[in-house]
């Protein structure tokens, strides 16, 4: 029972206040030699470092080209700013690739360090700016240099070395897809081929020139019958003036160009006249009548005969035709009916000839109009299998261009430093350590100073 009313006796008093005294001020010189102590060995037996620092920023503006080849296609390449999407940040991906593993360890390979030994560099970077402040600390101002530019220049061959991998698994890729185009685009030529030589059409243009053919053949017809219409309106009108038929007036032509015709037809002339001479004279009973009309009618019959073998014609009025070699103007006139009935022939047949050439072609037209719709199909394929070949081919190059789209460029703004002076032991962070403990234990001495009031206090409340 006297030990813990002693207890109770020094925690309500602490004691008498020489004791407490002494005590305080013995903790308190302690406390404050200890913190000083401790600063001060912090300043004399930590050993010096150095730190370099180098500053790295990212121009990030896009870029573009555009590459169009005549006859063969367009390619565009563009890659967009790598601050475009707001949900993405090169630079914070740049910090986190400066502080992986594989650059890490570049860097201490390039150092000439061994990888655990390494110290990680401090990464940095400003807000709403593009740049990227990179330090690493050394033992030496050379070693600190060293680090951060083995740090520097390992980080700017990763990115390399990510580049060319990623443009050479594209470049594969799209040689893997042009083998595909390539072979839709030999499968097309070859259809277009096979079909081309089916039908005998070559390309639609083929077809157009002949369904144009057919529309001059068309012209041509209704040419040609106004031209025979205009013929035979004038041989109406040379029949109606001549009162013969023009198969008549056919033949009185081929008999006047017979020169054997002529001369019967001369002699039977001669023969008329002097008939009728006899018959004024003598009369019809006188024997010179009866002779000379015996002649006169075998000369008619050779007519006949003669007139028989040139045209084919066994019923024929021959005394009709013979007044052709008196009048002539009239036989001018048989001359010109002849000459239109030739022409209206001729007309007729071509007529004839040209409606049979524009069935003909009309047939074909209709038979290869399918043809030329399925023509034109193959070619749009051809085309359009060309044209995704190509413009593949000439991807493959540009894409070579965008070099920096899933990486963004990279600039060092500021190289690696060499340091002049030590970053640590820094001595102010000394004087704030012993500072600060000694005004936290002065602080905590005297609040417990002050507790025995404290406790009254509460006490005499409860």
């Amino acid at each position: 029972m006297r030990l813990l009313r002693t207890i109770k006796t020094r925690i309500r008093y602490g004691g008498s206040v020489e004791m407490r005294t002494r005590r305080y001020i013995l903790t308190g010189i302690l406390g404050c030699g200890l913190a000083w102590g401790l600063s001060l060995s912090y300043l004399l037996l930590s050993p010096k470092g150095y730190s370099s620092s180098f500053v790295l920023i990212l121009p990030g503006t896009g870029a573009g080209s555009s590459l169009n080849l005549p006859t063969l296609g367009q390619a565009t390449s563009t890659s967009a700013s790598a601050f475009a999407s707001p949900e993405l940040s090169p630079t914070e991906n740049y910090r986190k690739m400066l502080l992986s593993d594989r650059a890490l360890r570049m860097a201490a390979d390039a150092a000439g360090e061994e990888p655990d030994h390494f110290p990680p560099p401090k990464v940095e970077l400003a807000d709403q700016t593009k740049l990227i402040s990179v330090k690493i600390g050394g033992r030496s101002p050379e070693q600190a240099a060293r680090r951060a530019e083995s740090v520097r220049s390992a980080f700017l061959t990763m990115l390399d070395s990510l580049r060319t991998d990623e443009l050479q698994t594209r470049d594969a890729a799209y040689r893997d897809m042009l083998v595909g185009y390539k072979t839709a685009v030999n499968e097309a030529r070859q259809r277009l081929m096979d079909y081309e030589a089916k039908t005998g059409l070559v390309s639609v243009e083929q077809y157009s020139a002949i369904v144009a053919a057919v529309e001059h053949l068309r012209e041509a017809l209704r040419d040609t019958e106004t031209r025979l219409a205009n013929l035979r309106a004038g041989i109406a009108e040379l029949v109606r003036q001549l009162g013969v038929t023009p198969e008549q007036a056919n033949i009185a032509m081929a008999l006047r160009s017979d020169p054997f015709f002529q001369a019967l037809l001369e002699q039977l002339a001669k023969q008329d006249t002097e008939l009728a001479v006899v018959l004024a004279t003598h009369g019809p009973n006188a024997p010179k009548a009866a002779d000379l009309g015996a002649e006169r009618a075998g000369v008619a019959a050779k007519l006949a005969m003669r007139a028989a073998e040139l045209t084919g014609s066994k019923r024929l009025d021959v005394l009709k035709l013979r007044d052709l070699n008196i009048h002539d103007e009239r036989a001018r006139l048989f001359e010109r009916l002849v000459g239109q009935i030739a022409d209206a022939e001729a007309l007729a047949a071509t007529r004839a000839k040209l409606a049979e050439q524009i069935d003909s072609e009309h047939t074909r037209v209709m038979a290869l109009a399918p043809a030329a719709s399925r023509l034109d199909d193959l070619k749009r394929d051809v085309q359009v299998s060309e044209a995704v070949f190509s413009s593949a081919l000439a991807r493959i190059d540009t894409s070579k261009s965008d070099y920096f789209s899933s990486y963004p460029m990279l600039q060092t703004l500021e190289p690696p430093s060499l340091p002049i002076k030590p970053t640590s032991p820094q001595p102010l962070l000394a004087v704030a350590g012993g500072l600060g403990a000694s005004f936290f234990l002065l602080a905590s001495l005297v609040l417990t100073w002050l507790r025995t009031a404290l406790l009254q206090k509460i006490l005499k409340n409860a």
